[in-house]
């Protein structure tokens, strides 16, 4: 769908298309204020027939300041006024043909209401409308004068609201590209905490493996080492990607899916665990929505890993119409005496009494026997919530853990 165009009073032109429009402005004043000073005064009036040429001279006098009103816009105020007042007060243009002068002065008054801060502008205003009503005085009825003077003005008006939109606009932009960098920040964050958490998870684990039986069983600490090799190189390219998107540089590797939610397992196989992996999900899934969908599976194979002590865990994602569901169970021991944790109706964090330990703490939840909520489960939550889902994750009554999320979309 195309975006609607902005409004005429707020979208900027090209430097070419003011030039255009500044020089058609000024012939037309320029004519304008000609045809007004060859016109004949009225019977009641006293005037003065001036030649041809000063006739055309008036109207260049007038149309000028008008090609030049952006340059300097109280400059030209004022050199409009000077001659508006000459030719109305000595007859040269007569009164019922003041329409020429007022509206070059118009046009000017309105470059000084888009250029000029307030402070500058209203007593050029101000002065204007004073100057030009004096001017017709002496020839014009009371309620012409008001007349003369509110048309002067409304120009004036009228640029001043210009700026204000534009202004209001630009304001706007700002707001939304602050609030789009601020969303790009948390995207950002999310992504490297879900890479880097699970990678340094299985790294840590290969790791002590390998410490642990170095000496006696070598085979099984270099197949540990191999393992460590591969993680470290494939978190490697999933940084490089994310920073690439940063930069607006091309992906180096393609963002995972739930296509690839089986070496996510094996990965977490490797580290002794049992894992089960039950994956019913319609193909053309939204490629957000899949992402998504892989971080959660991701950060909850983390947290099984680092904190439970499980034997056994159970990886299940299912695709609904407009929705995935997500459910990944372990039989560890670490539940500690935290409450579910849920998006939407579910309420925040809650402790029936002080944990066993703070070793005991489960994924990430508290820290230190009582600090904040954990950053891997922050960024679940966040990403079940931006596709307006349901997120929950708390102890099982056998002493394990339940991390439970629903993704919406539009099918």
């Amino acid at each position: 769908m195309t975006a609607a165009s902005p409004s005429f009073l707020i979208r900027r032109l090209t430097r070419g298309q003011l030039l255009a429009i500044d020089v058609l402005l000024a012939s037309v004043a320029a004519g304008f204020g000609w045809y007004a000073a060859i016109e004949s005064p009225a019977a009641t009036q006293a005037g003065w027939a001036e030649p041809g040429w000063a006739s055309a001279l008036i109207g260049l006098a007038l149309g000028l300041p008008v090609a030049f009103r952006r340059l300097w816009p109280a400059v030209m105020t004022i050199a409009v006024l000077v001659v508006a007042s000459f030719a109305v007060g000595s007859g040269a243009i007569p009164s019922y043909a003041g329409v020429a002068p007022i509206t070059a002065l118009g046009l000017i008054l309105y470059t000084v209401g888009v250029e000029l801060p307030r402070r500058r502008s209203i007593p050029v205003v101000l002065v204007s409308v004073l100057v030009l009503v004096g001017s017709f005085a002496a020839t014009s009825k009371p309620f012409e004068l008001v007349v003369v003077g509110w048309m002067a003005a409304a120009c004036w008006a009228t640029g001043r609201t210009v700026r204000e939109r534009r202004a209001h606009a630009a304001s706007r932009a700002e707001q939304a590209t602050a609030l789009a960098v601020e969303q790009e920040r948390l995207r950002l964050a999310r992504e490297l905490h879900d890479i880097v958490a699970h990678s340094m998870s299985m790294i840590a684990v290969k790791a002590a493996v390998a410490d642990h039986v170095g000496d006696d069983r070598p085979e099984e600490m270099r197949a540990a080492l191999r393992v460590i090799g591969t993680t470290s190189r494939q978190t490697l390219g999933e940084i490089r990607r994310a920073l690439a998107l940063v930069r607006a540089e091309a992906t180096l590797t393609p963002a995972p899916t739930l296509a690839d939610l089986p070496g996510l397992v094996d990965g977490a196989r490797s580290t002794g665990i049992t894992v089960d992996l039950e994956m019913s999900v319609e193909e053309g899934l939204p490629s957000d929505v899949a992402l998504s969908a892989y971080r959660v599976v991701q950060e909850a194979l983390t947290n099984v890993v680092k904190h439970s002590g499980a034997t056994t865990c159970r990886v299940a994602v299912v695709g609904h119409p407009g929705e995935v569901s997500i459910e990944v169970i372990d039989a560890g021991a670490g539940a500690g005496s935290l409450l579910p944790v849920g998006v939407g109706s579910a309420g925040p964090v809650a402790r029936e009494g002080p944990p066993k330990s703070p070793v005991r703490d489960r994924r990430g939840l508290l820290s230190g026997g009582g600090g904040p909520v954990g950053q891997g489960l922050i960024g679940m939550r966040e990403r079940v919530a931006q596709f307006g889902g349901k997120f929950e994750a708390g102890p099982t009554p056998d002493g394990g853990w339940k991390v439970t999320a629903t993704l919406r979309y539009a099918p």
